[in-house]
């Protein structure tokens, strides 16, 4: 039946009885639908201010599931990328104060002529004075890309050489490659957000350090931190 109203008949008592009944079902329902529509809109409102943050982001999708652990960082990342990534180099756990949210590992191996360290950290960031732990997530992660592609924190011979959004990896995610010219190191930290859990991996190293340096290059080394952060991203979907 459409919504059309058809011509109406005249009636007597009994007509009236079921003439009223009909507009009191009639009421019932438009109220009914008038305050599903609010609440329709309602939550649409609070999904836009829920997803506000992100849409300014590298990538966003607000997808993933909520979490309050994360895994062990050094059993997290596929062994056969590590060892590519920074061959025949010691393996060290970082114990966090929080060893349930925030896991840490390191990859390293110093030499007099090559230099390669792998880093790779989890954080299952919590939730804050009643803000959404995924909300709070991404209010951290921009903040992180905004102080990471302007430099902040880096020593006074290090510079920002490259830095970009990056998208399939995690809900979103970026790189950025510094050089410090002391050293003779490139490095590269990709940092990807999967609902409230960040995966940071620094990825730095140098060559021929003994003699005149040649810094790990920008593609090799954001190829190599996307790729060990895109791995763990992986398991994490894999398990959520």
């Amino acid at each position: 039946m459409s919504g059309r109203r058809r011509a109406a008949r005249r009636a007597g008592h009994h007509g009236r009885l079921v003439a009223g009944a009909c507009l009191a079902v009639l009421a019932v329902v438009v109220s009914g639908a008038v305050a599903w529509a609010f609440v329709g809109r309602d939550h649409a409102d609070a999904t836009r201010s829920r997803g506000a943050d992100a849409q300014n982001s590298p990538m966003s999708s607000l997808l993933g599931s909520e979490r309050d652990a994360v895994p062990v960082a050094c059993d997290t990342l596929t062994a056969s990328i590590a060892d590519k990534l920074a061959p025949g180099a010691d393996r060290s756990a970082t114990v966090a104060t929080q060893s349930d949210q925030h896991s840490e590992c390191s990859w390293s191996l110093y030499g007099a002529a090559r230099s390669r360290q792998l880093n790779v950290e989890l954080r299952a960031i919590p939730s804050s004075a009643g803000t959404p732990a995924t909300d709070v997530a991404t209010r951290t992660f921009n903040d992180e890309w905004s102080s990471d592609r302007a430099g902040k924190d880096l020593a006074d011979s290090a510079k920002v050489h490259d830095s970009r959004g990056v998208t399939g990896v995690g809900e979103q995610a970026y790189v950025v490659y510094t050089v410090d010219s002391t050293d003779a190191i490139g490095e590269a930290v990709a940092n990807a957000r999967l609902a409230n859990v960040l995966i940071t991996v620094r990825y730095s190293g140098g060559d021929h350090l003994d003699t005149n340096g040649r810094p790990l290059p920008s593609g090799t080394a954001s190829d190599g931190a996307l790729q060990a952060a895109r791995d763990i991203v992986s398991k994490l979907e894999s398990h959520s």
